[in-house]
């Protein structure tokens, strides 16, 4: 924080603007927002499937993630807009690989499991988006937390190579999921992770096309930030 002396006064702050100010106290409101419906989407999720049931689903580790990476924002913002240091690079970052994970959890269901339950008859747009707390985990958080990091915390411009840490995540992820379902440890909890109920090739075939969607979108958040980010 620059220092200024007017006269004989002792230094003081330069006051910060109003319009950075503003966006500030946005920023802070939209993480405070994502971290109050995570902590009750959590809890529901648990509820519903017990602790250990819970996180199996990228869904919920995505969200969790995006909770975990909005509070990090949200204290270093808090603390800028007391005249503090505010957040930093690797801040910035944690919310970004949570935008991209919780952007793959959307596009996956819009895409693929609501399809699926159609195609069986089932009503999948309303299982996935309307009970539950999946209005939160599928819909509200992905486009609060994307929105959020693109508007307030990017820093532009990002490159491609530095892209590919949002897709770190979802390779962690893949890591635990596809050993614990060839070990039958885990049914799922998807169609595609069910790697014993298919054959070898469409095993592959699933793991590259969930990479290759999971670079493509962080393309997509990278190319919002780097044109409405800081």
């Amino acid at each position: 924080m620059v220092h200024v002396r007017i006269g004989g006064r002792r230094p003081g702050k330069v006051a910060m603007r109003t319009g950075e100010k503003r966006k500030l106290v946005a920023a802070i409101a939209v993480n405070a927002l994502v971290i109050v419906l995570e902590v009750w989407a959590v809890g529901v999720g648990v509820a519903e499937h017990g602790l250990a049931g819970n996180f199996v689903y990228y869904t919920q580790c995505s969200n969790l993630f995006g909770a975990i990476a909005c509070a990090a924002c949200l204290v270093g913002e808090v603390r800028e807009l007391r005249g503090g240091r505010g957040i930093g690079r690797g801040v910035r970052l944690l919310k970004y690989a949570a935008s991209c994970c919780l952007l793959m959890t959307l596009v996956v269901v819009v895409a693929v499991l609501a399809p699926m339950l159609e195609y069986i008859g089932r009503p999948g747009y309303y299982l996935m988006f309307v009970e539950g707390a999946r209005p939160v985990t599928h819909f509200a958080a992905p486009l609060l937390v994307g929105a959020s990091y693109a508007i307030f915390e990017a820093e532009r411009p990002m490159s491609v190579k530095g892209s590919l840490v949002g897709v770190v995540p979802t390779l962690a992820y893949a890591a635990v999921a596809y050993p614990c379902n060839i070990a039958r440890l885990w049914d799922g909890p998807y169609p595609f992770l069910q790697v014993w109920n298919m054959p070898v090739w469409a095993a592959l075939l699933w793991f590259v096309a969930l990479l290759v969607l999971a670079f493509a979108l962080c393309q997509v958040i990278r190319l919002a930030a780097n044109a409405l980010g800081r």
